[in-house]
């Protein structure tokens, strides 16, 4: 018997494969789409998941009291590891680790590369359980000069040769001793890395982290406990761990597990409220729709051919056959249908994954070894045919033999009303879709008209590393005498990212009471003329004024935002404090993004460091090829620091890496949202051949009547642009109301204009009309001599 059944359903899929084609072509789009998202949330889930006690593994975080809201950050006190593990029962490990100015020029023999590096604490390895390929996890870090590499790192250095015990040298001065190799770290880790250092040498590199200085945030640290079910008692402990070792701090410390840091970045008043994990619920919410409206749109095209099958029906019935038998049959046809539909999806999949991969600059990949997978797809084939083929095989397999085989036989009201409501979810879905891609563009767009606040074009910027340190201002001459720059300027950090800050300044008439957080970072010399910042007041730093670079009373400048929170009326010349020092102000400039270009800018402060810096910003001489200016650096580069590849960063590409997120959101709603779009087009497709297909014979009497093709097409238009109008109204207020909450993550933001509604709902009808028209014209071109003779 089940023999017969798919024998059966194999025959009637080869009959009308046209039928076949696009019923399955939609269930094939929805699966393949389904897969797709689910490859991506999984990719997301399962960050960090590689390593074997994940679960008793926690960051450390810092909660900051201040401005009447509490700020949550991941840097700890170098000292909290240490104490943590003196005075917090129950754990087992804690660690340091840092990634800052991390990055260094390994060398081997006669061959440097620039690679990314970390600091950590000799139990780094034993906590995080990486798999090492040559080396002992638990001594591997021992040695303050040891390193351990990654298995890609190892073959560029060493080729096949055994890299244990080989000596590298770091930035050109400093030896160290290979002590492991590691597998490559996975795409889905926090930690990106070709390198670890023991964190000695952190110290080392900068002697202002040594001592146990509680107030100076700047590592992250990581603790292990024995068992998490003692989470709380251990937080209770942690809250007041900082107050204890520094009197009047106020900041508390609470651990927060490991495997949940990726997912959940924001923080509000001290709790986790959301990050990627709010992204992952949506695509999920999408992967799940897309697969329902690609059921819906099988229930549809079948139910369309309910005339055609209804014959079938009441013949089997009149010769002896049960109602369940006709149900299986119907079933097996759908769940061949689903399985031949599933293995196209994952062939697409397969075929997709490079641009995907590529449009979204990330590494997925098909897991073709995991079982699970497997499961996972099979599965996704068996309730996809059987949620798609359980309505069409109840709904078909009750119809009346003798109505059918006389000829009376009408499909009912009930499942066209069934049918309608469906098409109306689709659409509301669609106009949803529209509406969100049309926000995220305008929002992106908003805030990248704003300005930035100094002119990102023409400006490049170089890290000073090796030879550079000392010989800054000898590039900067050298590069303004060829005519290659115009002006340069030393900053401590790029000019697209944000650096440190402190609640430690104060001034005159501040309030006892007030906190207001303050960032800050050190400039050089012609730092307004370089970057295009725009000097409001006063004079920017110069070499003129040796004032500026005194360790005890130094020059600052302040932004804009920094002089109206002080409500300074002369702000040049003040004299205000960071801590017990005396600082005065000799200029202000206006307001410029850093950090994210979605908050409003905070105070600033910079001090001038003359000559010294991270980062070296290069103003090109425009009147120049930007190729003959780049060409003169990097020769510049190479004669003044030659053990050190040149780097030049341009600080237009630099300062859009700031809308990845938001634009993977957008090209992900867009599409998605147009896969949806076209599977729920092919839905009301169906259900425009089945309207055409009842009304066959009415519309054969309208054209003897003298009914013209364009009020024919009109009349079976109508109905379907009512649904889309009920999706609409429906979809709208939605759309405002989800929308609106997404858009309070950003202090910049749009508002929602009525015109974002007007042109998601006529882009909706006229996708909608569009898909109606073709089996409305048809109908009403056809041969009305045809639809007649039988009467």
């Amino acid at each position: 018997m089940i023999k017969n059944y798919f024998k059966i359903a194999w025959r009637n899929i080869r009959k009308h494969k046209g039928f076949a084609f696009i019923n399955g072509g939609g269930l094939t789009l929805g699966i393949a789409s389904c897969l797709l998202l689910l490859l991506y949330i999984t990719y997301h889930l399962s960050f960090n998941h590689q390593f074997k006690n994940l679960d008793n593994i926690y960051v450390v975080k810092n909660n900051q009291h201040g401005d009447g809201q509490i700020y949550t950050f991941e840097a700890t006190p170098g000292a909290a590891a240490a104490a943590i593990k003196a005075e917090v029962p129950g754990v087992v490990k804690s660690i340091r680790v840092d990634d800052y100015n991390a990055g260094s020029l390994i060398s081997y023999k006669n061959n440097g590369f620039k690679k990314t590096g970390l600091y950590a604490d000799s139990a780094f390895f034993s906590m995080f359980s990486y798999h090492f390929i040559e080396g002992n996890a638990l001594t591997c870090l021992n040695l303050p000069n040891s390193i351990v590499i990654t298995a890609d790192f190892a073959k560029t250095l060493f080729g096949n040769a055994n890299p244990i015990n080989k000596i590298v040298t770091r930035n050109n001065n400093v030896p160290m001793l290979v002590t492991g190799v590691i597998d490559n770290i996975p795409a889905n880790e926090s930690y990106q890395f070709d390198f670890v250092m023991p964190y000695l040498q952190f110290e080392n590199d900068n002697a202002w982290a040594k001592g146990p200085n509680w107030g100076n945030n700047f590592c992250q640290t990581y603790v292990q406990l024995k068992d998490p079910g003692s989470l709380n008692r251990a937080n209770s402990i942690l809250r007041s761990l900082i107050a204890r070792h520094d009197t009047g701090n106020t900041n508390q410390l609470f651990l927060f597990p490991f495997s949940e840091s990726h997912l959940y970045q924001n923080f509000q008043n001290g709790k986790a409220v959301g990050g990627i994990i709010t992204q992952v619920h949506s695509f999920e919410a999408l992967a799940l729709c897309i697969l329902l409206i690609a059921c819906v749109n099988f229930m549809n095209l079948s139910t369309a051919r309910s005339e055609e099958r209804a014959k079938e029906v009441g013949i089997r019935k009149a010769i002896g056959s049960s109602r369940s038998a006709l149900i299986w049959q119907f079933i097996t046809e759908s769940l061949i249908l689903s399985f031949i539909s599933t293995i196209a999806a994952v062939v697409i999949l397969v075929l997709c994954l490079p641009f995907f991969n590529n449009l979204l600059k990330i590494n997925l990949s098909f897991p073709v070894e995991d079982w699970s997978t497997w499961v996972l797809i099979i599965s996704i084939a068996l309730v996809t045919g059987l949620l798609s083929g359980s309505y069409p095989a109840f709904y078909l397999s009750s119809f009346q033999p003798i109505k059918v085989l006389k000829g009376v036989f009408r499909g009912g009201s009930g499942a066209l009303s069934i049918r309608k409501v469906l098409v109306v979810v689709q659409f509301a879905f669609a106009v949803f879709l529209i509406t969100a891609t049309i926000c995220v563009y305008k929002q992106i767009g908003f805030v990248q008209s704003m300005g930035n606040g100094y002119d990102k074009n023409n400006l490049v910027e170089i890290p000073i590393e090796g030879e550079l340190g000392k010989r800054a201002e000898v590039l900067i001459n050298e590069l303004k005498k060829n005519s290659s720059i115009t002006n340069a300027t030393c900053i401590s950090q790029s000019i697209t990212q944000n650096g440190s800050n402190t609640w430690g300044f104060s001034w005159p008439g501040k309030q006892p009471k007030q906190q207001v957080l303050v960032d800050m970072f050190y400039a050089g010399y012609d730092f307004t003329h370089t970057t295009g910042v725009k000097l409001l007041a006063g004079r920017e730093f110069s070499p003129d004024y040796p004032i500026d670079t005194n360790s005890k009373t130094p020059s600052v400048m302040i932004n804009e935002t920094a002089a109206k929170i002080m409500n300074l009326k002369q702000p040049i010349g003040t004299i205000i404090k960071n801590g017990d020092q005396q600082i005065t102000i000799v200029g202000v400039y206006k307001d410029f993004i850093w950090g994210s270009p979605y908050y409003k800018v905070p105070p600033m402060v910079t001090y001038c460091d003359g000559y010294y810096g991270s980062v070296l910003a290069l103003r090109l001489n425009q009147a120049r090829s930007i190729t003959a200016n780049i060409d003169q650096i990097n020769k510049s580069l190479k004669a003044l620091n030659p053990a050190y590849p040149p780097t030049i960063n341009f600080v237009d590409s630099e300062f859009e890496k700031k809308f990845e997120n938001e634009k993977l959101l957008a090209t992900l709603a867009n599409l998605f949202g147009g896969l949806a779009i076209l599977i729920s087009c092919l839905g009301l497709f169906g259900l425009a051949a089945y309207a055409a297909e009842q009304r066959t014979k009415e519309i054969g009497v309208r054209k003897v009547l003298g009914a013209t093709v364009r009020s024919l097409t009109g009349l079976l238009s109508r109905d379907f642009l009512i649904l889309v109008l009920i999706a609409i109204v429906i979809a709208v207020p939605v759309s405002i109301w989800v929308l609106n909450k997404w858009l309070q993550n950003y202090q910049y933001r749009i508002g929602l204009s009525w015109w974002i509604m007007a042109l998601a709902s006529i882009i909706t009808i006229v996708i909608a009309m569009t898909t109606v028209s073709y089996q409305a014209i048809k109908a009403a071109l056809a041969n009305p001599v045809k639809s007649l003779r039988s009467e």
